[in-house]
């Protein structure tokens, strides 16, 4: 804190991913010292840009496209190295930085596709997830309890670390097939320890943990609710039916998706890796079960993003499920619902709309101690001809200039970057999205005061603006029990709360949302998010269905399978309800039909009996 801070005049701003912009700009100091990126993932639009960029790099092995991306989408999944991702973001409008991770270039590693069924199944089902006990007997058959019903599992975040493991063929993570799980599975019959000795030496360590302190793995309860054979006899409050469905018959595929690496504070989400992961799962469906429909479960979240469906995540999952009729995807509608039941101050977003000449300030705590970077989103929609002129300034506690759109405003710590003031225009300028994004108050680079932070706006032109502000998902939780998420504390001329709690990766038009409800009394669940309730007609979200995830309101969770095969653990939230509307659904495609078009599965599934 004893270093010279000082706001620079503002600049031209670089039109590309913020937080790209900012990992580019501090050096990637938000990354382990010891770990800096040599790869770069991007989530990116394909085309004519995305064959120029990859022509121009591959040759010199800058750049590879993952080979899991079909030919014939819209999006897909590109690995740059980092030192040239500045130029390939440029030449690729619209692509976003994901999290980067260890990547083994070139992946030359085979696609390994499982057999045709020789009877094809009515409906394969899949969740893309965080964890997953894939040796545990609610995966296997029922006629043939020695087999799994897994085609394959693909752990995104970790190097093959043991024989078994097989080379990735995407360049990153470490994969197993189903006849490489049933070996595994045999394995554990004989050894001392059963399941948990395969898993050790598989080096499965959040596993093993997750079973010693008698928690949940998300993606086995998850799988588990979604397609698990029942448990006879049953528990209650079971998260899956008392009888075994079509959904327990059904080919599985499980990709687990990295967690926030530790030391990793940039803001970047794991966007192409489930891209990638849903890529995967096509692949092996498609390979084993041409015609059958494939119904995926994503219970993942994030706080921030435009909740407009016009994410990169969102626009390629939409691109998907359009040129691929037989694909349903389910979401979680996230948990925020209640963010701020507990206190008004702790709020993750705010918003309203500001008349021509008016303005607003938000007061955004950083907590004392927070070693990680922190960010807070803005954007705002012309409602009228003209675009967006939002002007934008830190009040508190060190003044800025006013910041237009397409400007930056940079505060300097010495000679390091502390913070960025940053504004651009998206659409032809019909939307402007700002972030102010801070380096950290603690830690090695901790530079900046704790507490309220005060960001002035200024409608500047002749129409309304609808804007909102979102806080960014501050993980790993480095310091718990002590909190490092910041907070918005206050708002005066936005309302907190008003931009809606819904999962940022949510609000596309064709995947389905689902909400959580209690058991007890059909209610929605005071934390389920909600959609946001005012704004253009873009942003109106919703929720599709709502489905049981809590016994009651006093009897969180119901019950699912633990790591081991026989034990049992709750779980609650939309982590929940989402697997177990998916898995309703599963069964009515599973006795055929398709909707006559995507935009219709709400209409073809009749969402709304859910929660009867």
């Amino acid at each position: 804190m004893s270093q010279d801070l000082r706001w620079r005049p503002p600049a031209p701003a670089e039109a590309r991913d913020p937080y790209l912009d900012w990992s580019l700009a501090t050096g990637w100091a938000g990354q382990p010292p010891s770990r800096l990126p040599l790869w770069v993932p991007l989530l990116a639009p394909r085309g004519a840009a995305w064959d120029a960029v990859l022509d121009r790099h591959r040759a010199e092995g800058h750049a590879f496209a993952s080979p899991w991306n079909p030919p014939d989408t819209g999006w897909g999944v590109l690995w740059v190295r980092a030192e040239h991702v500045a130029a390939a973001a440029r030449d690729l409008p619209g692509s976003e930085m994901s999290q980067p991770q260890a990547f083994q270039s070139p992946p030359d590693a085979p696609l390994r596709l499982p057999a045709r069924a020789r009877k094809a199944p009515a409906v394969v089902v899949a969740a893309i997830d965080r964890g997953g006990a894939v040796l545990n007997d609610a995966f296997a058959h029922r006629a043939r309890p020695k087999e799994t019903r897994l085609l394959g599992f693909w752990d995104q975040a970790e190097r093959p670390t043991q024989d078994a493991w097989l080379r990735p063929s995407a360049g990153y993570g470490r994969e197993l097939d189903g006849p490489t799980i049933d070996a595994l599975r045999e394995r554990a019959r004989h050894d001392p320890q059963g399941e948990l000795g395969v898993y050790r030496d598989l080096g499965l360590r959040e596993l093993l943990l997750a079973h010693a302190l008698g928690q949940p793995d998300h993606a086995t309860h998850v799988l588990d609710t979604l397609a698990g054979l029942s448990r006879r006899p049953p528990l209650a409050p079971s998260a899956k039916p008392s009888d075994d469905d079509a959904a327990a018959g059904a080919p599985l595929v499980l990709v687990s998706v990295p967690p926030s690496r530790m030391g990793q504070s940039t803001g970047t989400a794991t966007v192409a890796q489930v891209l990638d992961g849903l890529h995967y799962v096509l692949a092996l469906a498609d390979a084993h079960a041409p015609e059958a429909p494939i119904v995926v479960n994503i219970s993942l979240g994030l706080l921030a993003g435009p909740h407009d469906g016009s994410s990169a995540l969102e626009r390629a999952i939409d691109d998907l499920m359009q040129r691929r009729p037989r694909l349903l995807v389910a979401l979680a509608a996230g948990n925020n619902g209640g963010d701020r039941l507990i206190d008004p101050g702790k709020g993750t977003n705010a918003g309203g709309r500001l008349a021509p000449g008016a303005e607003a300030t938000l007061t955004w705590r950083l907590q004392p101690g927070d070693p990680t970077d922190s960010f807070l989103e803005l954007w705002a929609h012309a409602l009228g001809k003209t675009a967006p002129d939002l002007r934008l300034r830190v009040i508190a506690p060190l003044p800025s200039e006013e910041v237009a759109m397409n400007r930056q405003c940079d505060l300097l710590a010495g000679e390091a970057l502390a913070a960025r003031l940053h504004s651009q225009g998206l659409d032809g300028d019909r939307t402007l999205r700002a972030q102010l994004s801070l380096a950290p108050v603690a830690g090695p680079r901790g530079c900046l005061p704790a507490g309220g932070w005060v960001l002035g706006l200024r409608n500047a032109g002749p129409e309304p603006l609808d804007v909102d502000a979102r806080v960014q998902g501050d993980l790993p939780r480095w310091t718990e029990p002590e909190p490092v998420q910041s907070v918005l504390a206050g708002a005066v001329g936005l309302e907190l709360g008003a931009a809606g709690s819904m999962n940022g990766l949510a609000t596309g038009a064709l995947p389905m949302v689902v909400g959580a409800a209690r058991v007890s009394d059909g209610r929605d669940t005071l934390y389920t998010s909600q959609p946001k309730p005012r704004g253009p007609a873009r942003q109106r979200h919703r929720i599709d269905a709502r489905a049981t995830a809590d016994e009651g309101a006093f009897a969180p969770g119901l019950v699912a399978s633990g790591v081991t095969s026989g034990s049992w653990v709750r779980m609650g939230g939309t982590s929940v309800a989402a697997p177990v509307a998916a898995r309703h659904w599963a069964n009515r495609l599973a006795k055929g039909q398709l909707p006559e078009a995507p935009d219709q599965w709400l209409l073809f599934l009749q969402p709304p009996k859910l929660a009867e």
